[in-house]
């Protein structure tokens, strides 16, 4: 029987060593703000790590809502929104910005991952579909609203819409263009007919794909007028898709949830029995480092996007799920 690759000797050794050297350095260390130091302390000094995180962020942030939202693979999106939301979370930021700057695995996968997104989001921006997306003279509110559509209406989050799809959705009957319809949504619709027709589609599979439906949006149902928000704008999208999404829980099954689901799910619900001053102030009294970090786990908790993001990280990459498991135990240790 073979034993585990060389490499995996490699990173369990890259692990050990990074992971003492975090525990005492986070013993010793001040913060990366001014926020738990005294107020006569001199302004830390920003490590080159530190440097480097906040160099990311920069570039991440000329990235708008609506270029996340072009993206086409899900997870990717998922991720993109996340960090998205991460970014405007002082309390998260400062938590991944000790980790980063802290523990060597950590920083090795922020790298890759920040260096994938980039290249995801890049690909999307010089791709057809987001050029003829951008020509139209839309907001980001609009994008972002055809995206909640769009996603509400994909029952199969196949990533792309079929006629079926469509005509199951109601959202044509929603936006008042199936008034004189008798089709009774058995048979050929000819609102959604219309609609799945105003595109020129290249797909033989004759579905719509997200920069085609918006497409069609713009031009059918709002015929080409910049000045009427799509959908409503994202407010009022949420409202749409409540009242399509309603009495169709259980239509589509749930996926099984593996064990690494199973077992992020538990640490977040564990995470929020923590959720105390007194947690909070015994943390701060035995490591004001570590104390950043748990405040940031808190804050990030109530963050869906973000939550929603570490678990795509979590199930998918396996060093950020050792890592994962890893602050997770020294939280727990802090906090309880």
């Amino acid at each position: 029987m073979m034993g585990p690759p060389r490499y995996v000797y490699l990173v369990l050794a890259v692990w050990l060593t990074d992971t003492a050297a975090f525990q005492l350095q986070s013993h010793h260390r001040l913060p990366t703000t001014g926020l738990h130091a005294a107020d006569t302390a001199a302004p830390p000094t920003e490590s080159k790590a530190g440097r480097r995180f906040e160099a990311m962020l920069a570039d991440f942030r000329k990235h708008s809502e609506a270029d996340i939202n072009l993206v086409t693979s899900l997870r990717y999106r998922g991720l993109l929104s996340g960090t998205s939301s991460a970014i405007n979370d002082e309390k998260v930021m400062l938590a991944f910005k000790v980790l980063y700057e802290d523990l060597g695995p950590v920083r090795m996968a922020g790298d890759l991952i920040f260096s994938k997104l980039e290249r995801e989001l890049e690909k999307s921006k010089e791709s057809n579909g987001a050029v003829n997306v951008k020509a139209l003279g839309r907001d980001d509110s609009c994008v972002v609203a055809a995206r909640k559509i769009f996603d509400a209406v994909d029952a199969d989050a196949s990533g792309t819409v079929s006629s079926k799809e469509l005509l199951d959705s109601d959202l044509l009957r929603s936006l008042g263009q199936c008034s004189e319809c008798t089709c009774g949504k058995e048979g050929s619709c000819q609102s959604v007919q219309r609609f799945m027709d105003e595109i020129d589609k290249t797909h033989p599979e004759g579905d719509l794909h997200f920069d085609e439906f918006l497409l069609a949006s713009h031009h059918l149902l709002y015929e080409g007028d910049t000045s009427m928000l799509l959908f409503g704008g994202d407010d009022c999208a949420e409202e749409l898709v409540d009242e399509m999404l309603n009495g169709r829980e259980g239509e589509i099954g749930q996926e099984k949830v593996d064990r690494y689901s199973k077992r992020f799910d538990g640490m977040c619900a564990e995470f929020d029995s923590w959720d105390s001053a007194d947690s909070s102030s015994k943390a701060e009294s035995q490591n004001p480092r570590l104390a950043l970090v748990l405040e940031g786990c808190f804050a990030g908790s109530k963050n869906p996007p973000v939550v929603d993001a570490l678990k795509i990280l979590y199930i998918d990459f396996r060093p950020l799920r050792m890592a994962g498991d890893l602050i997770f135990k020294m939280m727990r240790k802090l906090a309880t």
